[in-house]
């Protein structure tokens, strides 16, 4: 895509957008369908390789569906990036920039401070500030610094190469297809988590392509998300649970320099590291944490670069539209952290992250699971609505509820998994009933607007770099102008 692209614009400056598996999907298929598949095998045969392919194998058709699934969303994906706010897209985009590549990578570099600090302010000197270090990379100083400061430490240890060392060998290909299909029945019981998350992958690829527009790079939607859907075919066809997709990072790539060639040339240097294991060896040589702060990086940027489209009234919207990533974000902290500590005291069983969180009773983390269910797109609607309830556009404010409802009422958001939650103690049509009550609320609002009770809506677009601004600040310019003319014309009269 990056050549063409590069050819019908006639430009050399074209950077490729990322392209690679879905983390945020690995770890949903990993705890959502290989578990509690691989778990309910051991209850029924007591075969740890059987129960472990079988696991495999429902994974792999779970995938399979996925790209299906984004296949057909590649249709529709243009007309919800038209109709959609650019900063209301972007804001989840930024949430994922700011919790999993910002915060969570700095938590590391503030463990190990003192290996970490000094290839951290290599990273930030060298791409926020333009210091140069010779004709050598900012990241490979980075990395060559945290690396000697990690061995000097002791951070690094001599039995972790030898143990990597150890797993070196051929892996060969491998195409479960048949497999695969023969267990294409029984992913029903996780269409809860196949469907969420080939949503959040779509809706990702959406805000990814509008990232590299903002960068200067027009991507057509359509094609990159069926690239995504393609991709996630071709890997279950050789036997990855992994959908594909475009991730987000693509500004700070391009302001590192890259072009066309360079996701190809990571697939060249990652074909060898993963066809003899070798990948392990590289991480027990390098310093992990000195990796850390190139990840932070990226993240500042997806952020930063929202912030610069984004108008000032705005900011509350956008802010408010970052936490539904970071509740997701802090949930499966202490989730992990409460399981991990206490995991070895008890018997290793399938339920136990369940039967831990719920005997969580505290309302604040009932708000928690609440407020991190389908995160990607409550960032989305969170954003939308309080923008336009900020620019007085209450019809839109009261479009946007009804939408929100609809897909709180299915489990799509503000909900721990899908499906449509009306009994007594369920909170998803909770959610639904005060989504329409906020519809109803922005229509009377509408109303009196119309019958001029209301201040009339905010003029101002809502994206600073569009050329309806563009427009809007020209014909302001003029009108300050005239004004201008008029006072001064006023004044040699008098």
């Amino acid at each position: 895509m990056a050549r063409k692209l590069a050819y019908r614009e006639n430009r050399g400056d074209v950077c490729t957008m990322p392209y690679g598996i879905n983390t945020p999907g690995a770890f949903a298929f990993i705890f959502s369908i290989i578990l509690p598949t691989y778990s309910s095998c051991m209850k029924s045969r007591d075969d740890p390789h059987s129960c472990q392919n079988l696991a495999w194998h429902v994974a792999l058709a779970s995938n399979f569906m996925t790209g299906i699934i984004l296949l057909v969303l590649c249709f529709v994906g243009e007309f919800i990036r038209r109709n959609t706010p650019s900063v209301a897209l972007l804001s989840s985009i930024s949430g994922i920039g700011f919790t999993y590549l910002a915060l969570n990578e700095y938590l590391p570099v503030a463990a190990s401070p003192i290996v970490s600090f000094i290839p951290f302010a290599i990273v930030m000197l060298g791409y926020f500030a333009g210091v140069k270090f010779g004709p050598v990379p900012v990241a490979f100083v980075a990395l060559v610094v945290g690396t000697i400061l990690g061995w000097a430490t002791s951070l690094n240890h001599g039995s972790d190469v030898k143990a990597a060392a150890a797993v070196i060998k051929p892996y060969p290909l491998v195409f479960p297809i048949q497999e695969m299909f023969a267990h294409i029945s029984e992913i029903t019981p996780y269409l809860s988590t196949t469907i969420p998350t080939a949503i959040s992958i779509a809706i990702g690829t959406i805000q990814c392509v509008e990232s590299a527009k903002r960068a200067g790079d027009f991507y057509p939607t359509r094609e990159s998300m069926f690239a995504d859907g393609i991709g996630t075919l071709i890997a279950s066809f050789f036997g990855s649970i992994l959908g594909m997709t475009t991730f987000i990072g693509h500004p700070a790539f391009k302001k590192m320099g890259a072009k066309q060639a360079y996701s190809i040339a990571n697939g060249i240097a990652f074909l060898p590291l993963c066809f003899f294991g070798i990948n392990a060896l590289l991480l027990s040589i390098i310093a992990i944490v000195s990796v850390n702060p190139i990840i932070i990086f990226i993240g500042l940027v997806i952020c930063a670069d929202t912030l610069v489209i984004t108008p000032q009234r705005h900011y509350p919207a956008f802010l408010l539209g970052l936490m539904p990533i970071v509740a997701d974000w802090a949930k499966g902290t202490i989730v992990s952290g409460v399981s991990g500590a206490y995991r070895e005291f008890v018997q290793n069983t399938t339920d136990f992250d369940r039967n831990i969180t719920a005997h969580i009773d505290a309302f604040s983390y009932r708000g928690l699971l609440n407020f991190s269910g389908g995160s990607l797109l409550q960032c989305i609607f969170i954003t939308a609505i309080f923008m336009y309830m900020i620019d007085r556009k209450f019809i839109r404010a009261a479009i946007w509820s009804a939408l929100a409802s609809m897909f709180a009422f299915f489990g799509l958001i503000n909900a721990p998994s899908v499906g449509i939650l009306i009994k007594k103690d369920d909170d998803g049509w909770k959610f639904t009933v005060a989504y329409m009550m906020l519809a109803v609320f922005f229509a009377c609002f509408e109303f009196a607007q119309r019958r001029r009770w209301v201040k009339q809506p905010e003029t101002e677009p809502d994206d600073l770099s569009s050329i309806e601004w563009a427009e809007w600040n020209r014909q302001r310019l003029l009108e300050d102008n005239n004004i201008n003319e008029e006072n001064n014309i006023n004044e040699q009269t008098v």
